[in-house]
C-alpha cells in the first residue's frame, strides 16, 4: 500500500472526506492506484490482493453502500481481463468511465432536483450533501428561494452547508436541530441527502433524517431524498440491513462525566411511508420502485 493511498483511508476513516460521493469517489482513486502498484505478474494473486484493497476500503464506511457498489464495479471488470497487464488496463479504462458516470449523474440530479423547487419556495435540509447544496445553487440562479439547515449535531456538518450557500448568494438561514417542528410551518419541501436506500425504498442518512421526515410527513409537507442510484444497497434484497455506525462518545462529550453513558449513532431509518420520492439520475422514483431501477441501472 503506497503513502497516498494510506493518507487516502485515514481521511476517509477519520471524516476528513465526508459524504457518500466524495467517499466512493476517494475509495475508487484509491482503488486504482494500489492496482497500479501492484508488483506481482500471477493474476489469481494479483485478484486476491485487489479483493483484499477493495475488502479494506469497504471497511473503512461499511454502512456506505456506494463504495461497496463501487468495489464491485471495478472488480467484476477487471475478473475480464486474462493477465494482470489486461487487468490494469481495464482498471485504468473502469475508473474514466466511472467518473464520466459520476459527473453526467450528478448532472442530471442537479437539474431533476432544481426543476422541482418552485420560485419563492422556502426549503429544508439536514447535515452536509454536496448533491443537495448543487439542487439548491441552481434553484436559486433561476428562482428566488430560501434555504433552511440544520447545524447538525455532534458534527455540525450544516456548518459547511450553510457557508457554501451562503457563499453562493443563497439566502439561508441555520437552526439548532431541536428546532425542526418550529420552522416547518414555514418549509416548502424537505430534500436531505442520503448514505444508503434499502430495497423497500427506506432511507440511511444523518441521525436526525428520520425525525425531520416524521415532522415534514405531520405537517403535509413533501420530503425528498437527493441521491445516486450507486447508494442503493442491494443486501437489503436478501433481509440483510445496513448496520448503524456507533461513533466515538467524545464526539458528544469531550471530557466524560462519572456514571453518564453515550449513545451516538451516525444514522437513523427513514420509513418510506414519508419519503415521497428519490431524486435520482434515473428521474423522480417512488420509494416502492427505487430497488428495481437500481438493479436495472447498475447493470448497465
Amino acid at each position: 500500500m503506497t503513502s497516498e493511498v494510506s493518507v487516502i483511508m485515514k481521511n476517509i476513516k477519520e471524516l476528513k472526506i465526508q459524504g457518500a460521493r466524495r467517499v466512493a469517489a476517494a475509495s475508487a482513486k484509491a482503488f486504482t492506484i494500489n492496482v497500479e502498484k501492484s508488483k506481482t505478474n500471477d493474476p489469481k494473486l494479483f485478484l486476491k490482493e485487489i479483493e483484499n484493497m477493495g475488502e479494506k476500503l469497504i471497511s473503512l464506511r461499511s454502512t456506505e453502500p456506494m463504495v461497496r457498489n463501487t468495489i464491485r464495479y471495478f472488480i467484476s471488470r477487471i475478473e475480464k481481463g486474462n493477465t494482470v497487464r489486461e487487468m490494469k488496463k481495464i482498471t485504468k479504462e473502469t475508473l474514466k468511465k466511472y467518473d464520466k458516470q459520476f459527473t453526467e449523474s450528478f448532472i442530471k440530479i442537479t437539474e431533476y432536483g432544481a426543476d422541482l423547487i418552485w420560485e419563492g419556495q422556502t426549503i429544508l435540509t439536514h447535515c452536509h450533501s454536496t448533491t443537495v447544496n448543487s439542487i439548491l445553487i441552481r434553484a436559486h440562479k433561476h428562482k428566488n428561494i430560501k434555504v433552511i439547515c440544520t447545524e447538525t449535531r455532534p458534527k455540525y456538518q450544516g456548518h459547511l452547508t450553510a457557508k457554501q450557500l451562503s457563499d453562493a448568494g443563497v439566502d439561508v438561514t441555520m437552526i439548532v436541530d431541536s428546532a425542526i417542528k418550529h420552522v416547518m410551518k414555514s418549509v416548502d419541501l424537505v430534500i436531505v441527502g442520503a448514505d444508503s436506500v434499502t430495497a423497500e425504498g427506506a432511507l440511511y442518512n444523518k441521525i436526525g433524517t428520520s425525525t425531520i421526515a416524521t415532522v415534514a410527513h405531520d405537517m403535509r409537507v413533501p420530503f425528498y431524498s437527493a441521491t445516486q442510484i450507486y447508494k442503493f444497497d442491494p443486501i437489503t434484497r436478501f433481509g440483510k440491513m445496513t448496520d448503524i455506525e456507533m461513533r466515538s462518545p467524545k464526539e458528544i462529550l469531550p471530557k466524560p462525566i462519572k456514571g453518564v453513558k453515550v449513545i451516538n449513532p451516525a444514522f437513523d431509518i427513514t420509513d418510506p411511508l414519508y419519503i415521497r420520492a428519490y431524486i435520482t439520475e434515473a428521474g423522480i422514483i417512488p420509494p416502492q420502485n427505487v430497488a428495481n431501477v437500481a438493479e436495472e441501472y447498475i447493470k448497465r
